[in-house]
């Protein structure tokens, strides 16, 4: 873009930059109200052709006589706030909310005011929408704990007495069981709109959970809020019939009263009430009981002998819990234990001679003396039965916490004979995650195991979320700050759930969802919800942090009728939901699973092809145009792989497989030796002929790798000085001491360093300065577009200028036609890479192209 001023180039800059932003943008004289810019993108969102000139209240509001209500000019020209300001506006003439930054500016002795406004319509619906409970139409939990927050400050403030309602729902399990659950929802639906219809402001009131409601009365005390809830227990009774519930509406209420100097949380309160209205729970399941009892009758005495199968006896016990049952001869030493038992631990068979010897073998040597001590005691009929906790290896070589309780029988003259009792696992009995408090992986794969085979529901819909970049939580805080906003994220997501899901922690930062008779609307809903739960930055004990999930969702029995294949699947829709940049949900699909499956065996191919001597592999070469003489420069080598089984595969493809498995190590071992003897070979006839070779960051991690480089160099005889190594800006700007060294071991020998695809990473001005390369390369989304896009144009024309002045070499990729060439030819560039000069060929077939035999001289 030839322009004479400086000054020029940086008003035109600047105005296309403005009108590219998608964002409205406009500055006004404070004197006289008149806008003095406007940018293209507020134009068409107001329908403004020429609004410069124009006062901004005429044409911006509407019937705008003056400054409107919202303007803070003039609290800011009388020093009332900050230089800038910020407030949200709903605009009648666009009919959109907007986020507005206002700030006063001084130029040439006038003040004037820009404004700069986001268009958050969307973002506010979703928000109003995200805070409502669908079944009821009440605040969720979210926006209920909220407004409690915020109610309790006013109560603080005013000094007014503040009482806090907890009610549960009696016998919702019971008509879910009779009737279903959409009998349940109707129950749910008439006792939220009668406790809507009885609640006024300031009170309120939103549902807590499945079953539970919290009712917020503000400058009541106990007795006046219990007034408040005996009349709508009333109400439910007296109005059921009218909505066709025929059965008993009620619920059991707990209160909990604050006072204006007492320092209790919401989360505090709440608890409070709970325990409160556990009281009222139990004596409600009291009363059931004893109406049961009494319509029962009385009961009538057995007078047959009691008789059962005593061969069979033990096996029923061991079947019925999942505690190891043992029974034991004092005499003989002989034990008997339940198969679980023997395969946990290894046991010779469920016959075991000699048991306590056997078993000394397992104990933890920390636990051992207890474990020989308590077993002497019964053995010497010192002591009749022992409750001891000890550990135990299992046969992963885990240590097991057991606890063993057992009873001694005597014979006829008193001596030890029978010994039994049962040992607990422990880590069985562990079901629940201590950090969340949500079910573990295993009471997950439990649910989904017995629910496919009890055969209850039509349907299953399993989500597995996993919160994307978890470790920049860890890293810029503390694990311990990770697993509070894990426990954090299980609350949120476990508030968002309909009362048919069930949320559970699994490995890491993964969570799974249950859905029982889930379709896709329903994933895509609690999905929907979590999505916009974690839309903005958050903040917890004063840090503030930001983070996203993303989703991977089956169906059973649609995708796969066993918990091993929906898991894998549900892996598998995730995974692919993080390669599409996360924060979304991915439906298991069979091209997911052809995706996975082709994956995972190019793998397998690619690692049998470097195993046979790089069998199928291949290096093109495509050439790099030195700029003043239109001669070849030199030729970037390329990796090609033809499979056996698939054909030609994309180095898109494979080069990311080499990548995650590290074979790219040994390929880039094996391209690094064929490209620099090939540039041997060519710079016979050629003496100044350059190769350039991509280097990736697992390959310079590599110990060996600087030996490799020497050794290859020295047996091919080719000057270091023709060698390029290319890696990516990415790497490049990392502030990694390993690849630093690396990067001037290679240059101490000899070799030039190129930074890769300049612009796409983490570009800055500054780095062009710091990083020691030798050659820029631009990268090729630059040159499109280039004749007409002013932007492209100028930035490569800026980098170049800069890159000189640095001493370094500019190489374009990505020339394809002759008008891009034209429009950069000019530019100082010194090498030019891309389609219109030549693709990557094969050896032989780059070879008859560029060096025919007039050039063969290296004379031009």
């Amino acid at each position: 873009m030839p322009l004479d001023r400086k000054g020029s180039f940086d008003e035109v800059f600047l105005n296309d930059i403005l009108d590219q932003i998608n964002v409205n943008i406009y500055i006004t004289d404070i004197e006289t109200d008149q806008i003095v810019y406007m940018n293209e993108t507020m134009k068409k969102d107001f329908k403004l052709k020429h609004p410069e000139g124009e006062k901004c209240w005429k044409i911006l509001v509407r019937d705008g006589k003056q400054r409107c209500s919202l303007c803070n000019i003039d609290g800011l020209l009388a020093g009332r706030s900050e230089n800038s300001c910020t407030w949200d506006e709903t605009n009648l003439i666009t009919g959109k909310i907007y986020k507005n930054y206002g700030r006063i500016l001084e130029q040439n002795g006038k003040q004037y005011f820009i404004q700069y406004e986001t268009d958050i319509t969307e973002f506010s619906r979703l928000s109003e929408t995200a805070r409502i409970d669908e079944l009821t139409k009440m605040l969720n939990r979210r926006a209920g704990r909220e407004r409690m927050t915020a109610a309790l400050d006013q109560a603080r403030s005013e000094k007014i007495i503040f009482t806090a309602a907890l009610c549960d729902v009696n016998g919702l399990k019971r008509v879910n069981d009779m009737y279903g659950h959409s009998e349940g929802d109707h129950l749910l639906r008439y006792l939220s709109s009668v406790i809507r219809r009885n609640v006024e402001e300031p009170d309120f009131a939103f549902r807590l959970s499945g079953d539970e409601f919290v009712i917020i009365f503000m400058g009541k005390d106990k007795e006046e809020a219990d007034k408040n809830i005996q009349w709508i227990g009333r109400q439910l009774k007296e109005g059921r019939e009218d909505m066709s519930i025929f059965y008993e509406v009620s619920f059991s209420c707990g209160l909990a009263e604050v006072y204006p100097e007492d320092h209790y949380t919401v989360p505090e309160i709440i608890s409070k009430a709970d325990e409160r209205m556990y009281i009222q729970k139990r004596e409600y399941h009291i009363r059931c009981a004893r109406e049961r009892l009494a319509n029962a009758g009385a009961p009538q005495k057995y007078e047959e002998p009691f008789d059962y199968d005593r061969e069979h006896l033990y096996e029923a016990l061991t079947d019925s819990t999942d505690d190891y049952i043992f029974v034991g001869n004092m005499k003989t030493g002989v034990f008997r234990y339940p198969p679980a038992m023997v395969a946990e631990f290894g046991l010779p068979g469920e016959i075991v001679e000699n048991a306590a010897a056997f078993w000394g073998k397992l104990i933890h040597p920390h636990d051992e003396q207890g474990f020989l001590e308590s077993n002497q005691e019964i053995a010497d009929g010192h002591a009749d039965s022992h409750d001891i906790e000890y550990r135990a290896k299992n046969v992963k070589g885990e240590w097991i916490w057991l606890r063993c309780r057992g009873r001694m029988m005597r014979d006829e003259k008193g001596v030890p004979w029978l010994f039994a009792g049962m040992i607990t696992n422990q880590g069985k009995n562990n079901k629940v995650d201590h950090m969340t408090g949500l079910y573990n992986k295993y009471e997950f794969e439990g649910l989904i195991k017995q629910q496919i085979a009890d055969g209850e529901q039509e349907t299953l819909g399993i989500i597995i979320l996993n919160i994307d970049s978890f470790k920049d939580i860890n890293d810029l805080y503390n694990r311990s700050f990770g697993d509070e906003i894990l426990r954090l994220t299980a609350n949120k997501i476990e508030a968002l759930l309909p009362p048919n899901a069930r949320l559970f922690r699994l490995d890491g930062d993964e969570f799974g969802i249950v859905v029982l008779g889930g379709v896709m609307e329903d994933l895509s809903s609690i999905f929907g919800r979590v999505q916009r739960s974690f839309h903005n930055q958050q903040k917890h004990n004063g840090r503030k942090y930001y983070c996203t999930l993303s989703a991977g969702c089956v169906f059973y029995p649609e995708n796969a009728d066993n918990y091993l294949d929906l898991l894998k699947y549900a892996n598998y829709s995730l995974e692919y939901s993080k390669l599409m940049g996360k924060n979304r949900m991915t439906v298991f699909s069979t091209d997911i699973l052809r995706r996975k499956e082709r994956k995972l065996e190019l793998n397998e191919l690619l690692r049998e092809s470097i195993e046979r001597g790089f069998i199928g592999f291949s290096i093109y070469y495509q050439p790099q145009i030195d700029a003043a003489t239109g001669e070849v420069y030199g030729a970037e080598a390329l990796a090609r792989w033809h499979c056996g089984k698939y054909g030609d595969v994309s180095p898109g493809e494979f080069i990311p497989l080499l990548e995650q498995s590290g074979m790219i190590v040994q390929l880039g071992k094996w391209i690094f030796a064929q490209s620099v003897f090939q540039c041997s070979k060519w710079c016979e006839k050629k003496s100044d002929f350059h190769i350039s070779i991509n280097v990736s960051y697992r390959q310079l991690l590599d110990t060996d790798v600087l030996d490799f480089i020497r050794t290859t160099i020295d047996e091919s005889g080719l000057d270091p000085s023709h060698i390029t190594m290319e890696l990516t800006e990415t790497y490049l700007v990392q502030e990694d001491v390993a690849i630093r060294r690396m990067v001037s071991a290679m240059q101490e020998m000899g070799i030039q360093i190129a930074m890769d695809d300049f612009g796409t990473g983490y570009s800055s001005l500054f780095s062009l300065k710091k990083i020691p390369v030798d050659i820029v390369k631009i990268d090729q989304g630059f040159v499109r577009n280039i004749a007409t896009d002013v932007f492209n144009a100028t930035f490569i024309s800026y980098i170049t200028e800069l890159c000189h002045e640095v001493g370094k070499i500019v190489c374009l990729e990505g020339v394809e036609t002759i008008e891009e060439y034209n429009a950069v030819r000019d530019s100082g560039i010194e090498l030019f890479q891309g389609y219109y000069f030549g693709r990557p060929v094969a050896a032989d077939i780059f070879e008859k192209s560029f060096f025919r035999d007039e050039k063969m001289s290296g004379e031009s």
